[in-house]
């Protein structure tokens, strides 16, 4: 029988070298199984706090509102589940800089518009405030995302105290170099857990003399339009990523995958390479 010098030790090393091999396969295929079921919530950033839940119930709809607009045949075309927080920044007759805050309202009265099939228009009106989202559908139809947030009140307002200029209609809307917030696939809501903030100013070509801006905070935010479902049900979940960023739910398998298909391609090319040069070495030395 032919021995090979150094077999022993070769083959001890290419056992641990296949082992490991087949080790991170394993690893990268769980990885891409459990990436899909897990999430990391972030943690708030900004000084506000959520408000209060009811004294009987700490769960997640007893901290967040949800609001309904329905088309004009009863089926709901827009759902939001929420907890925001409006701040209006503002100057005072001492000439300093204050802001107050107000929540978005569990029941404010809600209207709309869910006519045209591209555009959809939420507006909602509480405590002398009226915000207005637009939604929007993609130039190809298959994506949605909210185009443009508008907010009105007055500078009288009880809510701020002491404005150094009273009795002027405040209009704040979002840039318009950022025209696209939270964009989803038609027929997937919309689910973050990150704390998502838009801030509104005047418009240049508005002539508000208020100096006033505003920060809007979304908090566990769960949105969906264009749904047109008699269920009135939430679509297939389409998250957000702590970075900002937003992906598909499938996209962890997706990677997962991935990785596991090209650890198992690196060990069947490296069992190919040794079995030719292992078939090889023998029949050089038969020779």
């Amino acid at each position: 029988m032919l021995k090979l010098p150094g077999n022993k030790m070769s083959n001890g090393i290419e056992c641990n070298i296949i082992c490991y091999m087949v080790l991170a396969f394993l690893v990268a295929t769980a990885q891409g199984l459990q990436l899909s079921a897990f999430t990391t919530k972030s943690p708030r950033v900004s000084k506000y706090t959520t408000k209060s839940p009811s004294a009987s119930s700490q769960n997640h709809d007893a901290i967040t509102s949800l609001y309904r607009l329905n088309a004009t045949n009863g089926v709901t075309c827009i759902l939001m589940q929420v907890d925001g927080l409006i701040s209006v920044r503002y100057r005072n007759k001492l000439n300093e800089d204050v802001e107050a805050d107000l929540y978005m309202p569990d029941h404010p009265v809600l209207s709309g518009e869910c006519v045209e099939s591209n555009l959809e228009i939420m507006t909602m009106e509480f405590k002398g405030f009226t915000l207005t989202m637009t939604f929007k559908k993609s130039s190809g139809g298959e994506g949605w995302y909210i185009n443009l947030f508008e907010l009105s009140y007055s500078s009288s307002n009880p809510l701020f105290e002491h404005p150094d200029r009273p009795n002027l209609n405040v209009r704040l809307t979002s840039p318009a170099h950022t025209p696209m917030y939270f964009p989803t696939p038609v027929g997937k809501s919309y689910v973050c857990d990150k704390e998502q903030t838009v801030i509104l100013y005047a418009p240049h070509d508005s002539g508000d003399q208020s100096g006033h801006i505003a920060r809007i905070y979304l908090r566990d935010l769960h949105m969906q339009s264009f749904m047109f479902k008699d269920s009135g049900k939430w679509g297939p979940s389409f998250h957000c990523s702590a970075t900002g960023s937003y992906r598909d739910e499938t996209a962890p398998l997706a990677v997962g995958t991935a990785l596991a298909i090209a650890v198992l391609l690196t060990i069947s090319g490296y069992g190919g390479w040794r079995y030719f040069k292992i078939k090889k070495v023998q029949y050089g030395s038969m020779e």
